[in-house]
């Protein structure tokens, strides 16, 4: 009798383990091209594109995502054989837009510079004598500042900034068609 339950446990275990198997959900990795509060839309590597329906998925399991992102999405395809629903998100990667808002400040020159870029757009110089900001946007692989002319505070000019390197504690630009170059750390 103990045998018997032994190998009835034992084909009970593989039941389980062969289903499973056969449920796992197929998953796809790209960018962020387009994302709302209800789909999220990814190019892959190989110049494939992906919509994911959102719309009633877990936040803990798929949050918020910005354009540029890298993820990885596990999905399933819904019973009308069209729609793609998102199960699981995972940024692989993420973009400029969620690392460059903080603080930066260069202190290797002999006085502190720096800049503060806000997540709402807004931006502050630090340490730049009587340099106003106006807002900060992203280009591709540049920084644009809009900066306040002092003759005219109705009056703005751009300044556009090469991004050299971007981390989570790191950020270099250098100013285009100018010897300015910014090397700055995150600061609290």
């Amino acid at each position: 009798m103990k045998k018997v339950i032994a190998v009835l446990a034992a084909l009970a275990a593989l039941w389980l383990l062969a289903g499973c198997r056969r449920q796992a959900a197929p998953s796809v990795e790209g960018r962020v091209v387009d994302a709302t509060i209800y789909s999220v839309t990814l190019e892959t590597g190989e110049g494939e594109s992906f919509t994911f329906s959102t719309r009633g998925t877990d936040p803990m399991l798929v949050p918020g995502v910005l354009p540029g992102d890298e993820v990885r999405i596990v999905y399933q395809l819904l019973p009308d054989n069209q729609t793609l629903q998102a199960l699981q998100l995972d940024i692989v990667e993420p973009s400029a837009y969620r690392l460059i808002p903080g603080i930066w400040r260069d202190c290797t020159g002999a006085s502190e510079v720096g800049l503060v870029l806000a997540e709402d757009g807004s931006a502050r110089a630090v340490g730049m004598g009587e340099t106003t900001l106006q807002d900060w946007s992203l280009d591709g692989d540049q920084l644009v500042l809009t900066v306040v002319t002092q003759e005219n505070p109705k009056q703005t000019e751009t300044r556009i900034f090469e991004i050299e390197q971007l981390s989570a504690d790191s950020l270099v630009v250098r100013l285009q068609d100018a010897d300015l170059r910014l090397v700055m750390s995150r600061s609290e």
